[in-house]
């Protein structure tokens, strides 16, 4: 039967706590065939009132939302999404360390009520052992978590092989809900695969070039179900120091590159048509306290045939990461309705312009 089943406590016949109850009770996931956007919070929520809460479907955290965050959500029909940490690759093949972590995954989601979990886990040099235990230790997680109509998803590189990671994704996509590909942190800086990809060499100081983010989709689409793959994309940037090559020096929030603006820091605007992101250049630092005079970064102009190719590619929807990172103030309404609008549109903005190879 596909009625939900309540987990069984003890030997005694004893009533369930209400968390079970409620996460019991919740809507079963969605189908293959639902649209996702999921938007990953990075724990400070700002202007959480504001955000579009008739878009979203899913809010990742790892920072546990507030009763007035949870309401908003409940009241929407969006689904909380909490980080289920993977334990360390040495305990995956143990098959009682598997179970143990499953059982907590579970734990967390009766205690409060969550819809999911995601893994995030990021490691490289996975013997082939150890890809099969992810897989594993992913199937373990769902088979606790079904009855709780509770559900997983996988947080994935911008492209199967990056930093040669190479996990096995069609058995991650198969034991899980869908795999959220992390369309960002494709800089050159962090991305060193970026030299051989299904679209050549993508390499760029941009966080999310769409040359790397189209080889990106390609070639997840060589291994898994179009409808089981969700294309995330950034709403922050990256500074640089500009000697003779660019020195990368950290991230920079949306609403932070606005803030350079309006703060009169900005001496010059401009695009770059190859990775189709945007530029700034101040006068001293961009970002009070932290290095960097020169930012690459994304608007609603360049992120709109971004989450595109979610669209034409006929993927199961787009992400966000992160949500909180948009300007508060009155007067960047139109800047917030702007980001918001290039996520809806995902599946209605035509097909991404041709970019010519570097």
């Amino acid at each position: 039967s596909d009625t939900p089943m309540l987990p069984f406590i003890g030997v005694a016949a004893v009533a369930p706590s209400p968390a079970v109850v409620e996460a019991a009770m919740r809507s079963p996931p969605t189908d293959a065939s639902s649209p996702v956007v999921f938007a990953f919070t990075g724990g400070s929520y700002d202007g959480y009132a504001n955000w579009d809460w008739e878009t979203i479907t899913h809010l990742g955290f790892w920072t546990k939302p507030s009763d007035s965050v949870i309401s908003l959500a409940k009241q929407h029909n969006v689904k909380l999404f909490h980080d289920c940490s993977t334990p360390d690759p040495k305990d995956w093949e143990d098959a009682d360390k598997r179970k143990s972590f499953a059982a907590g995954c579970a734990d967390d989601v009766t205690k409060h009520g969550w819809d999911g979990v995601f893994f995030d886990f990021e490691g490289t040099g996975l013997s082939s052992a150890k890809k099969k235990a992810y897989v594993d230790l992913a199937q373990e997680a769902t088979a606790v978590l079904k009855p709780l109509n509770a559900s997983i998803a996988v947080c994935v590189g911008g492209r199967p092989s990056y930093e040669l990671r190479n996990y096995d994704y069609a058995g991650l996509a198969d034991a899980t809900d869908f795999l959220f590909i992390m369309g960002y942190d494709l800089h050159l800086y962090d991305d060193y695969t970026c030299v051989s990809t299904s679209q050549g060499n993508v390499c760029s100081p941009a966080e999310a070039s769409i040359r790397s983010l189209t080889a990106g989709v390609e070639e997840y689409l060589k291994e898994v179900p179009a409808n089981k793959l969700v294309l995330g994309l950034p709403w922050y940037g990256q500074r640089y120091t500009q000697i003779v090559a660019p020195i990368n020096e950290g991230q920079i929030d949306y609403k932070d590159v606005v803030k350079a603006i309006d703060d009169g820091k900005v001496k010059e605007q401009s695009s770059d048509k190859d990775s189709l992101s945007k530029i700034i250049k101040c006068d001293g630092d961009c970002l009070d306290g932290k290095k960097g005079s020169k930012v690459w970064y994304d608007d609603a102009e360049t992120l709109g045939p971004k989450f595109a190719l979610a669209g034409t590619n006929k993927l199961r929807g787009v992400g966000i990461f992160k949500v909180d990172d948009l300007p508060q103030e009155g007067k960047h309404a139109d800047e917030r309705d702007a980001m918001w609008k290039a996520v809806k549109d995902w599946q209605a903005v035509g097909v991404p312009p041709s970019v010519e190879a570097a």
